[in-house]
């Protein structure tokens, strides 16, 4: 996995260099999906608590029901920051869709 990684961060180095001279920028997320089949197999990068966490979270969305018995204040700090990480990843995934439909 440390040549992933490394393979990874030379994308960033990269992705830096070219936003600071080019007018279109990137966001980093882009250029991992982009590359990774080149260098990796997405299952090695995947974490699988993290799918599960996503899973978990469109379900309860879309069920309209708690991951956890009781209110929010009874809900794990930790479940709570990833929900918050979940939903601001999504939404950006959703405007990146409607930028797309927008352009045409």
């Amino acid at each position: 996995m440390d040549d992933v990684w490394y393979v990874i961060d030379l994308l960033k180095e990269e992705l830096e260099e070219h936003n600071q001279s080019s007018k279109k920028k990137f966001h980093l997320h882009q250029t991992v999906i982009s590359h990774l089949p080149f260098f990796a197999c997405e299952n090695h990068i995947l974490n699988k608590e993290h799918q599960r966490d996503i899973q978990r979270y469109i379900y309860c969305k879309k069920m309209n029901v708690s991951p956890y018995e009781g209110h929010y204040g009874n809900h794990p700090k930790r479940w709570i920051v990833k929900c918050n990480i979940i939903e601001k990843m999504l939404n950006y995934i959703e405007s990146e869709q409607y930028k797309k439909i927008q352009d045409g």
